[in-house]
């Protein structure tokens, strides 16, 4: 069974029930049994953003250097957990989400971003969790100094080509 999110768009219908409705594109004359188009295949693509959480409480008295690896180790396994749930989730039919990860703070600046293939989920193995995220299509901020850099506008846009 479908999740009611998915289920259900807007005015309260089934997502594939809109779809065959269109579909209905009417007789051709005499034809009988001819008035829609056979369904055969129904795909999507997702787009999620959220704001990374803060750094943890107990991390505030460490360096700012090391506040920085923290917040984005944090950030980084935060977001590898939310691509799992949600491909666990999502129906089959969803079969790429693009996400973009935002600072907690500065809600403009875009710390993680990429474009995931669900094919590529069970494919992926790398045990390195940044590597995995990299082979997954998902960019990711560097840290200079003691500051967590924006991805560039080309990286927090990079969306596959289909």
């Amino acid at each position: 069974m479908l999740p009611k999110f998915w289920r259900l768009n807007a005015w309260g219908k089934d997502i594939r029930s809109v779809i065959t409705q269109a579909l209905r594109v009417g007789s051709r004359g005499a034809v009988r049994h001819d008035d829609f188009l056979m369904l055969t295949r129904v795909t999507g693509q997702l787009r999620v953003e959220w704001r990374a959480r803060d750094s943890h409480p107990w991390d505030r008295d460490d360096p700012a250097s090391v506040r920085a690896e923290s917040f984005l180790q944090q950030a980084l396994v935060d977001t590898d957990t939310v691509i799992v749930k949600l491909f666990q989730a999502l129906p089959a039919e969803i079969e790429r989400i693009e996400i973009r990860v935002l600072d907690p703070v500065k809600c403009e600046k875009v710390i993680i971003a990429g474009t995931i293939d669900r094919e590529d989920l069970s494919t992926s193995t790398s045990p390195s969790l940044r590597m995995r995220l990299k082979m997954l299509g998902v960019n990711y901020s560097s840290i200079r100094g003691d500051r967590i850099e924006a991805l560039s506008i080309d990286e927090a846009a990079s969306i596959r080509s289909a």
